[in-house]
Protein backbone atom coordinates (compact mmCIF):
# COMPACT_ATOMS: atom_id res chain seq x y z
CA UNK A 1 0.00 0.00 0.00
CA UNK A 2 1.33 3.47 -0.55
CA UNK A 3 2.30 5.23 2.14
CA UNK A 4 0.74 8.26 2.07
CA UNK A 5 -2.78 6.34 1.56
CA UNK A 6 -2.17 4.27 4.45
CA UNK A 7 -0.62 7.61 6.84
CA UNK A 8 -4.39 8.93 6.42
CA UNK A 9 -6.60 5.83 6.44
CA UNK A 10 -7.87 6.48 9.83
CA UNK A 11 -8.96 10.31 9.34
CA UNK A 12 -12.68 11.34 9.74
CA UNK A 13 -13.68 11.78 6.26
CA UNK A 14 -16.83 13.08 7.71
CA UNK A 15 -15.06 16.91 8.90
CA UNK A 16 -13.77 19.40 6.45
CA UNK A 17 -9.30 18.83 7.03
CA UNK A 18 -7.45 21.07 6.70
CA UNK A 19 -3.06 19.80 6.33
CA UNK A 20 -0.39 22.59 7.07
CA UNK A 21 3.25 22.98 6.87
CA UNK A 22 5.49 25.99 7.49
CA UNK A 23 9.21 27.26 8.23
CA UNK A 24 11.40 29.90 8.32
CA UNK A 25 12.82 31.47 5.66
CA UNK A 26 16.24 32.05 6.81
CA UNK A 27 18.60 31.64 3.47
CA UNK A 28 18.57 29.80 -0.01
CA UNK A 29 16.23 26.66 0.96
CA UNK A 30 18.03 23.31 0.80
CA UNK A 31 16.94 20.28 -1.15
CA UNK A 32 15.97 18.54 2.33
CA UNK A 33 13.74 21.38 2.98
CA UNK A 34 11.02 19.89 0.71
CA UNK A 35 11.32 16.84 1.96
CA UNK A 36 8.58 18.02 4.98
CA UNK A 37 6.50 20.24 2.63
CA UNK A 38 6.31 17.28 -0.37
CA UNK A 39 5.18 15.24 2.67
CA UNK A 40 2.53 16.96 3.47
CA UNK A 41 1.46 18.04 0.10
CA UNK A 42 1.31 14.14 -0.81
CA UNK A 43 -0.86 13.21 2.39
CA UNK A 44 -3.16 16.13 0.82
CA UNK A 45 -3.06 14.98 -2.49
CA UNK A 46 -3.99 11.13 -0.81
CA UNK A 47 -6.72 13.01 0.86
CA UNK A 48 -8.40 14.58 -2.27
CA UNK A 49 -8.03 10.95 -4.09
CA UNK A 50 -9.70 9.20 -0.89
CA UNK A 51 -12.70 12.32 -1.45
CA UNK A 52 -11.73 14.04 1.66
CA UNK A 53 -12.89 17.68 2.58
CA UNK A 54 -9.37 19.13 2.80
CA UNK A 55 -7.18 21.84 1.29
CA UNK A 56 -3.01 22.50 2.02
CA UNK A 57 -1.32 25.49 3.63
CA UNK A 58 1.76 26.67 4.70
CA UNK A 59 2.98 29.79 6.14
CA UNK A 60 6.24 31.25 6.65
CA UNK A 61 8.08 32.44 9.76
CA UNK A 62 9.27 35.91 8.60
CA UNK A 63 8.91 37.52 11.95
CA UNK A 64 11.46 34.94 12.75
CA UNK A 65 15.01 37.31 13.28
CA UNK A 66 17.87 36.90 11.65
CA UNK A 67 19.57 34.60 13.83
CA UNK A 68 22.31 33.40 11.51
CA UNK A 69 24.05 34.76 8.55
CA UNK A 70 23.96 32.52 5.55
CA UNK A 71 28.15 32.18 4.25
CA UNK A 72 26.90 33.79 0.47
CA UNK A 73 26.37 37.15 2.35
CA UNK A 74 28.53 40.32 2.62
CA UNK A 75 28.94 40.09 6.58
CA UNK A 76 29.56 44.10 6.58
CA UNK A 77 26.26 44.76 4.96
CA UNK A 78 23.94 42.40 7.14
CA UNK A 79 25.57 42.05 10.33
CA UNK A 80 23.47 44.98 11.50
CA UNK A 81 20.42 43.41 10.78
CA UNK A 82 21.35 40.46 12.80
CA UNK A 83 18.21 40.04 15.51
CA UNK A 84 15.68 41.69 13.44
CA UNK A 85 12.78 39.99 11.89
CA UNK A 86 13.34 38.69 8.71
CA UNK A 87 10.11 40.82 7.11
CA UNK A 88 11.85 44.17 8.13
CA UNK A 89 15.44 43.23 6.08
CA UNK A 90 16.03 44.34 2.64
CA UNK A 91 16.46 41.64 0.48
CA UNK A 92 19.97 40.62 -1.10
CA UNK A 93 18.45 40.63 -4.52
CA UNK A 94 17.58 44.35 -4.62
CA UNK A 95 14.37 43.78 -6.06
CA UNK A 96 12.12 41.58 -3.96
CA UNK A 97 9.99 42.96 -1.28
CA UNK A 98 12.21 41.75 2.09
CA UNK A 99 14.91 39.08 2.87
CA UNK A 100 12.12 36.84 3.75
CA UNK A 101 9.81 36.68 0.83
CA UNK A 102 13.00 36.85 -1.74
CA UNK A 103 13.86 32.82 -0.15
CA UNK A 104 10.36 32.38 0.34
CA UNK A 105 9.75 32.89 -3.19
CA UNK A 106 12.76 30.89 -4.44
CA UNK A 107 11.28 28.05 -2.00
CA UNK A 108 7.22 28.30 -3.83
CA UNK A 109 8.60 27.95 -7.08
CA UNK A 110 10.57 24.66 -6.54
CA UNK A 111 7.44 23.00 -4.59
CA UNK A 112 5.02 24.58 -7.13
CA UNK A 113 6.88 23.08 -10.01
CA UNK A 114 6.36 19.91 -8.60
CA UNK A 115 2.17 20.27 -8.72
CA UNK A 116 1.91 21.49 -4.79
CA UNK A 117 0.25 25.04 -4.84
CA UNK A 118 -0.68 25.43 -0.98
CA UNK A 119 -2.32 28.36 0.51
CA UNK A 120 0.32 30.97 1.46
CA UNK A 121 0.13 32.91 4.41
CA UNK A 122 2.81 34.87 6.45
CA UNK A 123 3.53 35.34 10.05
CA UNK A 124 3.99 39.08 9.61
CA UNK A 125 0.45 39.60 7.76
CA UNK A 126 -1.39 37.65 10.63
CA UNK A 127 0.34 39.33 13.55
CA UNK A 128 -0.33 42.74 11.92
CA UNK A 129 -3.78 42.24 10.32
CA UNK A 130 -5.01 41.61 14.51
CA UNK A 131 -5.90 38.56 14.17
CA UNK A 132 -3.58 37.04 16.23
CA UNK A 133 -4.17 38.86 18.91
CA UNK A 134 -6.73 36.66 20.74
CA UNK A 135 -4.27 34.07 20.77
CA UNK A 136 -1.27 36.79 21.64
CA UNK A 137 -3.80 37.48 24.64
CA UNK A 138 -4.84 33.97 25.84
CA UNK A 139 -1.05 33.03 26.02
CA UNK A 140 0.11 36.11 27.86
CA UNK A 141 -2.71 35.56 30.43
CA UNK A 142 -1.77 32.02 30.62
CA UNK A 143 1.93 32.50 31.01
CA UNK A 144 2.09 30.54 34.63
CA UNK A 145 0.38 27.37 32.84
CA UNK A 146 2.83 27.56 29.98
CA UNK A 147 5.67 27.77 32.47
CA UNK A 148 4.61 24.75 33.86
CA UNK A 149 4.13 22.89 30.86
CA UNK A 150 7.64 23.99 30.00
CA UNK A 151 8.74 22.03 33.41
CA UNK A 152 7.08 18.99 32.58
CA UNK A 153 7.40 18.64 29.28
CA UNK A 154 10.84 19.88 29.11
CA UNK A 155 12.52 19.82 32.23
CA UNK A 156 12.84 23.61 31.46
CA UNK A 157 12.45 26.25 34.62
CA UNK A 158 11.20 29.32 33.53
CA UNK A 159 10.96 32.22 35.90
CA UNK A 160 8.34 33.71 37.17
CA UNK A 161 8.51 36.76 35.17
CA UNK A 162 9.08 34.95 31.78
CA UNK A 163 6.58 35.70 28.97
CA UNK A 164 6.37 33.24 25.81
CA UNK A 165 6.39 36.94 23.74
CA UNK A 166 8.59 39.03 22.28
CA UNK A 167 8.15 42.32 20.94
CA UNK A 168 9.77 44.29 18.10
CA UNK A 169 11.97 46.79 20.33
CA UNK A 170 10.94 50.17 18.74
CA UNK A 171 14.22 51.43 19.12
CA UNK A 172 16.59 49.52 17.04
CA UNK A 173 13.43 47.11 15.28
CA UNK A 174 15.18 43.95 16.63
CA UNK A 175 13.29 41.06 17.84
CA UNK A 176 15.81 38.68 18.61
CA UNK A 177 16.93 40.49 21.39
CA UNK A 178 14.14 41.24 23.25
CA UNK A 179 12.36 39.80 26.20
CA UNK A 180 9.02 40.71 27.97
CA UNK A 181 8.73 40.62 32.10
CA UNK A 182 5.36 41.47 32.87
CA UNK A 183 1.83 41.95 31.39
CA UNK A 184 -1.46 44.21 32.71
CA UNK A 185 -3.83 42.80 30.35
CA UNK A 186 -3.36 46.11 28.38
CA UNK A 187 0.90 46.21 27.34
CA UNK A 188 3.73 44.10 28.55
CA UNK A 189 6.81 45.36 29.95
CA UNK A 190 10.11 44.92 27.71
CA UNK A 191 13.49 44.88 27.54
CA UNK A 192 15.45 44.54 24.68
CA UNK A 193 18.78 43.21 26.22
CA UNK A 194 22.30 43.84 24.72
CA UNK A 195 23.89 40.75 26.25
CA UNK A 196 20.30 38.29 25.66
CA UNK A 197 21.99 36.28 22.73
CA UNK A 198 25.33 35.41 20.83
CA UNK A 199 23.99 36.62 17.78
CA UNK A 200 22.99 39.59 17.93
CA UNK A 201 23.26 42.79 20.34
CA UNK A 202 20.46 44.79 21.75
CA UNK A 203 20.08 48.24 22.18
CA UNK A 204 19.19 48.34 26.01
CA UNK A 205 16.03 50.31 25.10
CA UNK A 206 13.17 49.06 27.55
CA UNK A 207 9.73 50.31 28.19
CA UNK A 208 5.97 49.42 27.53
CA UNK A 209 3.84 48.60 24.44
CA UNK A 210 1.29 46.94 23.03
CA UNK A 211 1.31 43.50 22.22
CA UNK A 212 -1.04 43.41 19.08
CA UNK A 213 -0.96 44.37 15.71
CA UNK A 214 2.17 43.05 14.48
CA UNK A 215 4.34 44.60 17.51
CA UNK A 216 5.17 41.55 19.15
CA UNK A 217 5.38 37.54 18.25
CA UNK A 218 5.03 34.31 20.30
CA UNK A 219 7.71 32.33 21.03
CA UNK A 220 7.84 29.51 18.10
CA UNK A 221 6.76 26.56 20.43
CA UNK A 222 3.88 28.70 21.51
CA UNK A 223 3.64 30.22 18.04
CA UNK A 224 2.66 26.58 16.58
CA UNK A 225 0.38 26.08 19.05
CA UNK A 226 -1.67 29.15 18.14
CA UNK A 227 -1.24 29.00 14.11
CA UNK A 228 -3.42 25.33 14.39
CA UNK A 229 -5.74 27.54 16.15
CA UNK A 230 -5.58 30.30 13.98
CA UNK A 231 -5.26 28.47 10.75
CA UNK A 232 -7.63 25.31 12.15
CA UNK A 233 -5.23 22.70 11.02
CA UNK A 234 -6.08 19.39 11.60
CA UNK A 235 -3.10 17.19 9.70
CA UNK A 236 0.18 18.37 10.73
CA UNK A 237 3.50 16.77 10.93
CA UNK A 238 7.53 17.48 11.02
CA UNK A 239 11.02 16.24 10.96
CA UNK A 240 12.25 14.09 13.64
CA UNK A 241 14.36 16.79 15.17
CA UNK A 242 11.37 18.29 16.49
CA UNK A 243 9.31 15.18 17.28
CA UNK A 244 11.52 13.78 20.56
CA UNK A 245 10.29 13.52 23.73
CA UNK A 246 10.07 16.86 25.26
CA UNK A 247 10.89 18.23 22.09
CA UNK A 248 9.40 21.17 20.49
CA UNK A 249 5.96 19.18 19.20
CA UNK A 250 4.83 17.80 22.48
CA UNK A 251 5.45 21.17 23.95
CA UNK A 252 3.30 22.94 21.37
CA UNK A 253 0.91 20.12 21.83
CA UNK A 254 0.30 20.24 25.32
CA UNK A 255 -0.42 24.17 24.82
CA UNK A 256 -2.93 23.67 22.51
CA UNK A 257 -5.07 21.10 24.59
CA UNK A 258 -4.57 22.86 28.16
CA UNK A 259 -4.24 26.58 26.96
CA UNK A 260 -5.82 26.69 23.72
CA UNK A 261 -8.83 23.74 24.24
CA UNK A 262 -8.36 22.52 21.09
CA UNK A 263 -7.34 19.52 19.63
CA UNK A 264 -3.80 18.83 18.52
CA UNK A 265 -3.62 17.94 14.53
CA UNK A 266 -3.24 14.87 13.41
CA UNK A 267 0.71 14.36 13.53
CA UNK A 268 3.53 12.54 12.02
CA UNK A 269 7.29 12.11 11.84
CA UNK A 270 8.98 12.64 8.34
CA UNK A 271 12.74 11.63 8.15
CA UNK A 272 15.24 13.70 7.28
CA UNK A 273 16.51 14.38 3.22
CA UNK A 274 20.44 13.63 2.99
CA UNK A 275 23.07 14.12 0.34
CA UNK A 276 25.20 11.17 0.26
CA UNK A 277 24.57 10.49 4.20
CA UNK A 278 24.46 14.64 5.42
CA UNK A 279 21.99 16.38 6.68
CA UNK A 280 22.13 20.36 5.29
CA UNK A 281 21.57 23.48 6.46
CA UNK A 282 19.71 26.81 5.00
CA UNK A 283 21.74 29.33 6.63
CA UNK A 284 25.55 27.80 6.46
CA UNK A 285 25.01 27.19 3.00
CA UNK A 286 25.17 23.33 3.21
CA UNK A 287 24.33 20.74 0.47
CA UNK A 288 22.73 22.23 -2.82
CA UNK A 289 19.97 24.40 -3.15
CA UNK A 290 15.76 23.53 -3.49
CA UNK A 291 15.71 25.15 -6.88
CA UNK A 292 18.83 22.83 -7.95
CA UNK A 293 16.64 19.66 -7.86
CA UNK A 294 14.65 20.83 -11.20
CA UNK A 295 17.21 21.51 -13.01
CA UNK A 296 18.40 17.81 -12.69
CA UNK A 297 15.28 16.07 -12.85
CA UNK A 298 12.29 16.59 -14.43
CA UNK A 299 9.15 17.98 -11.99
CA UNK A 300 7.69 14.19 -11.96
CA UNK A 301 10.34 12.50 -12.00
CA UNK A 302 11.80 14.60 -8.81
CA UNK A 303 8.41 13.92 -7.31
CA UNK A 304 8.79 10.64 -7.76
CA UNK A 305 11.73 10.91 -6.00
CA UNK A 306 9.58 11.39 -2.30
CA UNK A 307 6.42 9.41 -3.55
CA UNK A 308 9.00 6.42 -3.75
CA UNK A 309 10.38 6.60 -0.05
CA UNK A 310 7.67 6.17 2.77
CA UNK A 311 7.95 9.44 4.72
CA UNK A 312 9.77 7.45 8.21
CA UNK A 313 12.58 6.72 5.83
CA UNK A 314 15.06 8.39 5.57
CA UNK A 315 15.45 9.77 2.16
CA UNK A 316 19.66 9.65 0.52
CA UNK A 317 19.80 11.11 -2.76
CA UNK A 318 23.10 11.82 -4.18
CA UNK A 319 23.47 12.82 -7.45
CA UNK A 320 27.10 13.42 -7.86
CA UNK A 321 27.55 9.19 -8.18
CA UNK A 322 27.14 8.69 -11.34
CA UNK A 323 24.68 5.60 -11.11
CA UNK A 324 21.87 7.84 -9.15
CA UNK A 325 20.15 9.44 -11.74
CA UNK A 326 19.69 6.96 -14.45
CA UNK A 327 19.02 4.68 -11.62
CA UNK A 328 15.97 6.76 -10.54
CA UNK A 329 14.93 6.54 -14.27
CA UNK A 330 14.91 2.97 -14.64
CA UNK A 331 12.92 2.96 -11.48
CA UNK A 332 10.17 5.60 -12.13
CA UNK A 333 9.93 3.29 -16.02
CA UNK A 334 9.50 0.63 -13.98
CA UNK A 335 6.62 2.08 -11.93
CA UNK A 336 5.07 3.37 -15.19
CA UNK A 337 5.01 -0.18 -16.42
CA UNK A 338 2.61 -1.35 -13.64
CA UNK A 339 0.70 1.32 -13.93
CA UNK A 340 -0.03 0.95 -17.64
CA UNK A 341 -0.48 -2.65 -16.68
CA UNK A 342 -3.03 -2.49 -13.93
CA UNK A 343 -3.58 0.96 -12.97
CA UNK A 344 -3.31 1.90 -9.39
CA UNK A 345 -4.33 -2.07 -8.46
CA UNK A 346 -0.73 -2.28 -7.65
CA UNK A 347 2.07 -0.37 -5.31
CA UNK A 348 4.07 0.44 -8.08
CA UNK A 349 1.33 1.84 -10.37
CA UNK A 350 -0.38 3.94 -7.67
CA UNK A 351 3.11 5.43 -6.58
CA UNK A 352 3.70 6.17 -10.08
CA UNK A 353 0.19 7.88 -10.36
CA UNK A 354 0.77 9.66 -7.07
CA UNK A 355 4.01 10.89 -9.13
CA UNK A 356 2.11 12.80 -12.12
CA UNK A 357 1.55 16.49 -11.81
CA UNK A 358 -2.46 16.24 -12.02
CA UNK A 359 -4.31 13.61 -14.01
CA UNK A 360 -2.54 10.58 -16.21
CA UNK A 361 -4.17 8.05 -18.49
CA UNK A 362 -3.73 4.52 -18.20
CA UNK A 363 -3.13 4.50 -22.07
CA UNK A 364 0.21 2.97 -22.70
CA UNK A 365 3.26 5.11 -22.98
CA UNK A 366 6.51 4.17 -24.47
CA UNK A 367 9.37 5.54 -22.62
CA UNK A 368 13.15 5.21 -24.05
CA UNK A 369 15.42 5.13 -21.39
CA UNK A 370 17.39 7.31 -20.04
CA UNK A 371 20.76 5.24 -19.89
CA UNK A 372 20.41 4.72 -23.81
CA UNK A 373 19.11 8.48 -24.40
CA UNK A 374 22.69 9.39 -22.91
CA UNK A 375 24.29 7.36 -25.24
CA UNK A 376 22.90 8.40 -28.08
CA UNK A 377 22.78 12.06 -27.76
CA UNK A 378 26.63 11.37 -28.36
CA UNK A 379 26.37 10.02 -31.42
CA UNK A 380 24.58 13.45 -33.46
CA UNK A 381 24.14 11.24 -36.90
CA UNK A 382 21.39 9.46 -35.37
CA UNK A 383 17.69 10.39 -35.31
CA UNK A 384 16.77 9.65 -32.06
CA UNK A 385 12.74 9.37 -32.66
CA UNK A 386 13.53 7.12 -35.29
CA UNK A 387 15.50 5.49 -33.42
CA UNK A 388 12.83 4.92 -30.62
CA UNK A 389 10.30 4.41 -33.09
CA UNK A 390 12.20 1.18 -34.55
CA UNK A 391 12.36 0.12 -30.71
CA UNK A 392 8.57 0.61 -29.93
CA UNK A 393 7.77 -0.65 -33.66
CA UNK A 394 5.60 2.28 -34.50
CA UNK A 395 6.00 5.98 -34.50
CA UNK A 396 6.23 8.08 -31.92
CA UNK A 397 2.78 9.57 -30.36
CA UNK A 398 3.00 13.27 -29.44
CA UNK A 399 3.18 12.80 -26.01
CA UNK A 400 5.86 10.55 -26.65
CA UNK A 401 7.83 12.75 -28.26
CA UNK A 402 7.37 15.53 -25.65
CA UNK A 403 8.93 12.82 -23.10
CA UNK A 404 11.99 11.71 -24.99
CA UNK A 405 12.81 15.57 -25.33
CA UNK A 406 12.82 16.28 -22.04
CA UNK A 407 15.20 13.57 -21.37
CA UNK A 408 17.12 14.62 -23.96
CA UNK A 409 17.59 17.92 -21.98
CA UNK A 410 17.99 15.73 -19.18
CA UNK A 411 20.53 13.54 -20.42
CA UNK A 412 22.49 15.77 -21.41
CA UNK A 413 22.40 17.65 -18.02
CA UNK A 414 23.60 14.50 -16.59
CA UNK A 415 26.33 13.69 -19.19
CA UNK A 416 28.05 17.21 -18.05
CA UNK A 417 27.87 16.94 -14.70
CA UNK A 418 27.68 13.40 -12.89
CA UNK A 419 28.29 10.83 -16.20
CA UNK A 420 31.22 8.76 -15.33
CA UNK A 421 34.29 8.01 -18.41
CA UNK A 422 32.32 4.77 -18.54
CA UNK A 423 29.17 6.53 -19.84
CA UNK A 424 31.17 8.34 -22.33
CA UNK A 425 31.13 7.24 -26.08
CA UNK A 426 35.18 8.31 -26.80
CA UNK A 427 35.82 7.26 -30.16
CA UNK A 428 39.11 5.63 -29.92
CA UNK A 429 42.16 7.58 -32.61
CA UNK A 430 43.86 4.48 -32.18
CA UNK A 431 43.28 0.50 -31.83
CA UNK A 432 43.08 -0.07 -28.56
CA UNK A 433 45.65 -2.36 -26.70
CA UNK A 434 42.15 -4.38 -25.50
CA UNK A 435 41.83 -5.25 -29.19
CA UNK A 436 44.72 -7.71 -29.30
CA UNK A 437 42.93 -10.38 -27.03
CA UNK A 438 39.83 -10.71 -29.47
CA UNK A 439 39.56 -14.15 -30.75
CA UNK A 440 40.34 -15.37 -34.03
CA UNK A 441 36.68 -15.53 -34.64
CA UNK A 442 35.49 -11.90 -33.74
CA UNK A 443 38.71 -10.79 -35.91
CA UNK A 444 36.67 -12.78 -38.72
CA UNK A 445 33.37 -11.53 -38.19
CA UNK A 446 35.47 -7.68 -38.14
CA UNK A 447 35.98 -8.93 -41.59
CA UNK A 448 33.08 -10.20 -42.52
CA UNK A 449 31.19 -6.53 -41.65
CA UNK A 450 34.09 -4.68 -43.32
CA UNK A 451 32.49 -6.95 -46.27
CA UNK A 452 29.34 -6.48 -45.89
CA UNK A 453 30.05 -2.22 -45.34
CA UNK A 454 31.42 -1.99 -49.13
CA UNK A 455 28.68 -3.31 -50.51
CA UNK A 456 25.93 -2.39 -49.00
CA UNK A 457 23.90 0.72 -48.10
CA UNK A 458 21.45 1.44 -45.25
CA UNK A 459 18.20 3.17 -44.88
CA UNK A 460 18.38 3.50 -40.92
CA UNK A 461 20.40 1.50 -37.78
CA UNK A 462 17.44 -0.54 -37.54
CA UNK A 463 18.51 -2.09 -40.94
CA UNK A 464 21.96 -1.95 -40.70
CA UNK A 465 21.23 -3.45 -37.02
CA UNK A 466 19.39 -6.29 -38.66
CA UNK A 467 21.81 -7.25 -40.83
CA UNK A 468 24.81 -7.13 -38.64
CA UNK A 469 22.81 -9.39 -36.01
CA UNK A 470 21.97 -11.70 -38.91
CA UNK A 471 26.19 -11.94 -39.66
CA UNK A 472 26.95 -12.57 -35.88
CA UNK A 473 24.23 -15.56 -35.69
CA UNK A 474 26.75 -17.51 -38.14
CA UNK A 475 29.52 -17.07 -36.27
CA UNK A 476 31.13 -19.13 -33.75
CA UNK A 477 31.74 -16.38 -31.30
CA UNK A 478 27.75 -15.74 -31.55
CA UNK A 479 25.95 -12.06 -31.61
CA UNK A 480 27.31 -11.13 -28.00
CA UNK A 481 30.92 -12.11 -28.86
CA UNK A 482 30.79 -10.47 -32.00
CA UNK A 483 29.05 -7.01 -30.70
CA UNK A 484 31.82 -6.97 -28.10
CA UNK A 485 34.29 -6.51 -30.99
CA UNK A 486 32.69 -3.73 -32.29
CA UNK A 487 32.63 -1.87 -29.53
CA UNK A 488 36.05 -2.97 -28.81
CA UNK A 489 38.02 -1.66 -31.67
CA UNK A 490 36.12 1.71 -31.76
CA UNK A 491 35.46 3.02 -27.82
CA UNK A 492 37.64 0.07 -26.06
CA UNK A 493 34.49 -1.13 -23.88
CA UNK A 494 32.60 -4.55 -24.35
CA UNK A 495 29.20 -2.54 -25.06
CA UNK A 496 28.15 0.09 -26.19
CA UNK A 497 24.79 2.34 -27.98
CA UNK A 498 22.64 -0.12 -30.02
CA UNK A 499 25.77 -1.53 -32.70
CA UNK A 500 23.62 -0.95 -36.39
CA UNK A 501 22.76 3.03 -34.96
CA UNK A 502 26.26 3.26 -34.11
CA UNK A 503 27.87 2.14 -36.60
CA UNK A 504 25.31 4.13 -39.07
CA UNK A 505 26.29 7.02 -36.86
CA UNK A 506 30.06 6.40 -37.53
CA UNK A 507 29.64 5.71 -41.19
CA UNK A 508 28.44 8.69 -41.76
CA UNK A 509 31.02 10.52 -40.04
CA UNK A 510 33.83 8.98 -41.71
CA UNK A 511 33.74 5.95 -43.88
CA UNK A 512 36.91 5.51 -44.76
CA UNK A 513 38.04 5.55 -40.92
CA UNK A 514 35.45 2.87 -40.23
CA UNK A 515 36.54 0.44 -43.02
CA UNK A 516 40.14 1.08 -42.00
CA UNK A 517 39.55 0.08 -38.45
CA UNK A 518 37.83 -3.12 -38.92
CA UNK A 519 40.66 -4.56 -41.08
CA UNK A 520 43.14 -3.11 -38.61
CA UNK A 521 44.05 -6.65 -36.93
Amino acid sequence: MYWADKLIQNLDKNKTHRVDDGSTPSGHYHVGSLRAVLTHGLAYEAMNHANFKVDFTYFFNDMDPMDGLPVYLDKKIYEEHMGKPLYKIPAPDGKSASFAKQYASEYIDSFNKMGFRPEIFWSSELYESGSMNDNVRTMLDNAPEIRKIYLEVAKQSKPDNWYPLQVICPNCQKIGTTIVTDWDSHEVTYECKPDLVEWARGCGHQGKISPFDGRAKLMWKVDWAAMWARLGVTVEGAGKDHMTAGGSHEIASEIARRVLKITVPFSFMNEFFLIGGAKMSSSKGKGFRATDLLTILPPAVAKFLFVRTPYRTALNFDPSRPETIPDLFDDYDRHAAAWFENGDKTPLGRIYQASQLGDTSTEKLFLPRFRVVAKLIQMPGVDLEKYFSDEKKSPLNEKEKEILAERVRYSKIWMKEFASSEERVEIKDKLPESAKKLSEDQKTFLKDLHQLLTTKEFADGEALQTEIFELAKINPAGPKGCFVSIYTIFIDKTYGPKAGWFMLDLLKKDKEFVLKRLTQL
